[in-house]
């Protein structure tokens, strides 16, 4: 599911499937920027059916944190050669990632919604945050399981233009890739679930970044002008 266009007052597009607006009576604590869930725990929907694993450990999201900045060096070196047209330019200013447990909090218990479409309540106190969406079905080893969705983010780019970077443009077909790899994007967080639905064992990632990418009219990254 593609992260959405945005503009600095609302949000103007998130891609072709529905935003969900349930917030699952969370409040914000506005002195320590962390969220706190109401006087219930929303635990595991019955949606998802059966359960098998949720969340995520620490070498795991060590694991989310380096493929993302892995594969932002990529295009900051200029070396992601495809596109429609390709090669992307590369970055002058593209910032390196960190995990952010608040935004990993909030994309956790949507995960466990199993409910593959936006929620309406991701925002924190600090910034807009921009989100990422995967289902897959193809693995139950959640090392596998998180390479391909963060690459089924990437690989989006055979779709970008590379003319699109400054200023931005929105395209539907491409825009994991232009959140993931937005220069002023510093923050992950993400929120996983392994379910049985049916015959069939599914996967839900959800990552959350901050500040949000995908701000139509901006500048995705500056591009690398050599003085050569």
């Amino acid at each position: 599911m593609n992260s959405g266009a945005l503009s600095k007052d609302c949000r103007v597009e998130e891609g072709s499937l529905p935003f969900l607006p349930t917030c699952f009576g969370r409040r914000r604590l506005s002195n320590v920027g962390a969220v706190e869930q109401a006087s219930h725990d929303v635990g595991v929907s019955e949606r998802c059916g059966k359960f098998i694993k949720r969340g995520l450990d620490q070498s795991e999201k060590k694991s989310i944190v380096h493929i993302h900045n892995m594969l932002r060096n990529k295009v900051a070196m200029g070396e992601e050669k495809r596109g429609r047209p390709g090669p992307q330019p590369s970055a002058a200013n593209m910032m390196k990632m960190s995990w952010d447990g608040e935004l990993a909090t909030i994309a956790q218990i949507w995960a466990e919604q199993c409910l593959y479409g936006h929620d309406l309540c991701r925002n924190s106190g600090r910034f807009q945050v921009g989100q990422n969406i995967h289902l897959g079905s193809k693995s139950i080893y959640i090392a596998e399981n998180i390479t391909d969705g963060i690459l089924s983010f990437y690989n989006e780019v055979d779709n970008f233009n590379n003319n699109n970077v400054d200023p931005f443009r929105f395209n539907v077909k491409s825009g994991h890739y232009s959140q993931l790899v937005w220069a002023d994007t510093f923050l992950v967080g993400c929120g996983y679930i392994i379910f049985q639905e049916s015959h069939w064992t599914k996967y839900l990632l959800v990552c959350n970044y901050g500040s949000a990418g995908n701000y139509e009219g901006e500048s995705m990254y500056k591009i690398f002008k050599s003085s050569h």
